[in-house]
């Protein structure tokens, strides 16, 4: 009776350990003693008991992979804050040198640094802004010289000496603007990989920042220019003469369009008291605005020097002698200047320009240079040629940006098409001439860019 019971009790407390074992994936095999129920549940227990230690030292490993992860994860966060708002302040700000504090403060954030510098070089201005203790400084100011002219990121997690620290140039293809450079000097600090991305997330803000302002800076001198050249213009167009001299002799035209804003063609017609008149034409060498500037200065000499004096030769004179010492070398002027009597005497000189057209009948008389253009050699020797016009006769001049318009073809207008032009239209007023000639440059050019003024002077004598 008492081995029965004995033998109930093991296998009733086999089954319950078995059921255990099983929970475990552990197998106990087959007992039938005591002594085998105690040696089995001793390795039983040792079992669930070293499984218990594994799974505390993985729960602790995980433990620590999840500590990890959420600290990179704060890491990131801090990041992209302090990206949002180094870009808020950079939207609402239009001088990067305003916002230099602000963004090594909200990078400190993100990136935990001891020392910080960020230097700026924009249109040769310096600007500096540090963080940190004086000695850093010292140092961050060798590393400044010594990688802001670099193309690509310096970075060394970790040094003994200095401490770890990142340093971004500030430079685009075309130009160097400075470097953003943290430092752990003085601590234990190991920069990270993602300690690198947001240092240079932020570089590039401040980069783009700076290329905002200097584009910015830029459209506002070029409307600045725009705007005064616009001026010029303005002013140029007034200097041509707005009205002629009403004179039952003569009946004038003259019309001007500039290649560019301003130009250095220039026409004139001035009256003297005995009835007479002095017409002008000129082409200053080279484009623009300086170009602009010796057309006004010609200007001024013309008109006061043939109030003066009616004598061609002199005037002739006059003119080369002040282009030749007034401008740089280089500098010159072709003209015609011609004057005529109302009893039809016409007196000219012909500086170094294109021939003036004289239209008598059906044929076209040409009137060449007899001289050097002003201002070449200074030494006032012009011929003054006389030439006597008839009733009808048509003078026409004009500029070389009329001859020299070049069509898609590559073809230039020519002497053949203005000579045709003039004979087709010489009944019409001398104004409606000028018309026809610059239309007729106009439709010929059509899609081609102009690279020379065009003007046109027509007189003719009745």
């Amino acid at each position: 009776m008492g081995n029965d019971n004995l033998k109930n009790e093991i296998e009733s407390i086999t089954n319950s350990a078995r059921k255990i074992a099983e929970l475990f994936d552990y197998d106990i095999g087959n007992i039938s003693t005591l002594d085998e129920l105690s040696r089995v549940c001793e390795q039983l227990y040792s079992y669930i008991h070293k499984w218990m230690m594994d799974q505390k030292v993985n729960y602790d490993a995980l433990q620590q992979l999840i500590d990890a992860q959420l600290e990179e994860l704060s890491a990131t966060y801090e990041g992209l804050s302090a990206l949002f708002e180094i870009n808020k302040i950079i939207a609402s700000i239009e001088e990067p040198w305003m916002i230099m504090k602000s963004v090594l403060k909200l990078l400190k954030n993100a990136v935990n640094f001891s020392a910080g510098v960020l230097f700026l070089n924009i249109n040769n201005q310096i600007y500096r802004e540090f963080y940190g203790s004086r000695d850093a400084e010292e140092i961050l100011e060798v590393f400044i010289e010594k990688y802001k002219s670099g193309e690509n990121t310096i970075f060394v997690d970790f040094d003994k000496e200095v401490g770890g620290y990142v340093a971004v140039p500030l430079r685009t293809e075309l130009e160097e603007y400075g470097i953003l450079i943290i430092s752990g000097y003085g601590t234990n600090k190991i920069f990270t990989a993602g300690d690198k991305k947001i240092t240079e997330a932020v570089a590039q803000q401040i980069l783009t920042a700076v290329n905002r302002y200097i584009m910015l800076q830029r459209e506002i001198e070029k409307r600045r220019l725009e705007e005064q050249i616009e001026i010029a213009r303005n002013i140029q167009i007034g200097l041509f003469p707005k009205t002629f001299p009403e004179n039952e002799r003569f009946d004038i035209g003259a019309q001007n369009a500039q290649a560019r804003q301003v130009g250095g063609d220039y026409y004139d017609v001035i009256e003297n008291d005995d009835g007479s008149i002095v017409c002008c034409i000129a082409d200053v060498s080279g484009k623009g605005l300086p170009a602009a500037l010796i057309m006004s200065s010609f200007r001024s000499m013309f008109r006061m020097s043939g109030k003066i004096s009616s004598d061609m030769k002199r005037l002739a004179a006059q003119f080369d002698k002040m282009i030749h010492e007034d401008f740089e070398t280089g500098r010159f002027i072709t003209s015609i200047i011609f004057k005529i009597s109302p009893e039809g005497h016409m007196e000219y000189v012909n500086a170094g320009h294109d021939p003036l057209y004289i239209l008598r009948g059906n044929r076209i008389i040409k009137l060449e240079s007899t001289g050097t253009p002003f201002g070449i050699l200074g030494e006032g020797f012009y011929d003054v040629e006389d030439f006597e016009l008839e009733k009808d006769d048509i003078i026409v001049a004009y500029t070389d940006g009329v001859v020299e318009a070049r069509n898609i073809k590559g073809e230039e207008f020519g002497f053949e098409r203005l000579q045709e032009i003039i004979l087709r239209n010489r009944y019409l007023k001398a104004s409606d001439i000028v018309d026809k000639i610059m239309n007729a440059v106009f439709e010929f050019s059509a899609g081609m860019v102009q690279h020379d003024d065009t003007t046109v002077l027509v007189v003719k004598y009745e």
